[in-house]
């Protein structure tokens, strides 16, 4: 905060001191920032922007209002949008998951609008299927599939999806009804950080000729650039027979606005809208996004990160969890960790996601701590510290 007063001219410096508000943000900041290196429970990360990124996002709200109304490769007559960058930042997510050359797509509010997208777009392609989720998806999956007919797959423990019971109930109603299957998988689950089988359910889907549409919510791990190592990383997606991907700017991205990118390999049909002057293919119609400094901040994450700097933090707390005799479980190149639900103090403490989760007939509380590149040492070692007194 002082190195953005320090920016201002004096008479706005002096009269930003004077105001009630100003020193209540001031406060507000200061206390937000020291929050922030004991936020462990959630995949909000905390990723300092640069002195550029600032500046953008700077010049976009000390700017005249911008809306990206309608599709994204129309224009009616309204000027004020930032259409062509948004493209670039569609773009450099359609690259980085290999979604082709005619990909399609926009910045959305936020994952549970990508979602909303990904389902609208495969009941639009096949408008008699029937939507195939694990119950282990995004809370906002189960939101939008009462609108369609739907059915949970559950389960085998630990977020992996049950794919025998999957394949079961797609080549029945494929048989008996003659249902598509429209599905959405998740790569990076909620609770545990388990990647759906991508490929073991296309290949099921293609040896059975059963038509389908695959949503991919990528909203945690799709933000990883594609140089780390040991990181569960979604490459080559049309490919394999991914239809539409999501990813949120203020998970791995580390963005300080909830934003998501929706990034499909083909574009919807939609319907003109003679008062806007174009189609409306999105599902929130306007949109207004600092798309300057976002897609600033984009580059420099995916294009100046340590090849180790994802697996960095996740093998020193490892290290730390077992030398404590601290029980734990960790999906595969996950970032999350998942321990028993520690006393109110520490969850409080650190902001951790407490749960429950059935094992053997009973539900066992249980909480998840998420281990990010900006994470200190420590914060982590005091983490640590607190639950090996705990008994954990």
């Amino acid at each position: 905060m002082e190195e953005l007063l320090k920016q201002l001219p004096k008479e706005y410096a002096e009269q930003f001191e004077s105001t009630p508000v100003a020193s209540e943000a001031t406060a507000f900041y200061a206390k937000n920032r020291k929050a922030a290196r004991y936020m462990f429970g959630y995949p909000a990360y905390f990723n300092p922007i640069s002195p550029l990124t600032q500046y953008l996002l700077l010049m976009h709200y000390a700017s005249p209002f911008s809306n990206n109304c309608g599709d994204i490769e129309e224009r009616g007559n309204y000027a004020m949008d930032t259409k062509d960058m948004e493209r670039r930042i569609v773009g450099l997510y359609a690259e980085k998951f290999g979604m082709g050359k005619n990909f399609w797509g926009y910045v959305t509010s936020g994952g549970s609008e990508s979602n909303s997208c990904g389902i609208t777009l495969a009941f639009a392609k096949n408008p008699n299927g029937i939507l195939y989720y694990s119950a282990s998806a995004h809370y906002s999956v189960e939101k939008y599939a009462d609108r369609y007919p739907h059915i949970e797959i559950p389960t085998i423990g630990n977020d992996v999806m049950d794919l025998s019971r999957l394949f079961e109930r797609i080549e029945k109603n494929y048989r008996v009804k003659g249902a598509a299957a429209n599905l959405v998988l998740t790569h990076g689950t909620t609770k545990y950080g388990v990647c759906d089988n991508v490929d073991a359910i296309v290949d099921f889907l293609r040896e059975k000729n059963i038509p389908h549409y695959i949503h991919v919510d990528a909203a945690l791990f799709g933000g990883i650039p594609n140089n780390q190592t040991d990181a569960p990383l979604l490459l080559n997606a049309k490919e394999r027979g991914v239809n539409s991907v999501c990813v949120s700017m203020h998970k791995y991205v580390g963005f300080p606005d909830v934003h998501s990118v929706f990034v499909a390999t083909e574009k919807p049909q939609g319907r003109n809208v003679a008062y806007i002057g174009q189609k409306d293919t999105t599902v929130s119609g306007s949109r207004s996004i600092p798309a300057f400094a976002l897609y600033n901040h984009i580059v420099e994450q995916m294009h100046k990160s340590q090849p180790d700097l994802y697996k960095r933090n996740i093998v020193f707390f490892e290290g730390l969890l077992k030398e404590s005799g601290i029980k734990f479980q960790r999906a595969p190149l996950s970032n999350i960790f998942v321990i028993a639900e520690p006393s109110k103090e520490t969850a409080k403490k650190y902001q951790l996601s407490c749960f429950e989760e059935m094992e053997n007939g009973e539900f066992l509380p249980k909480a998840h701590i998420i281990i990010f590149p900006a994470h200190r040492e420590k914060e982590m070692r005091e983490l640590v510290e607190d639950l090996k007194k705990e008994g954990l």
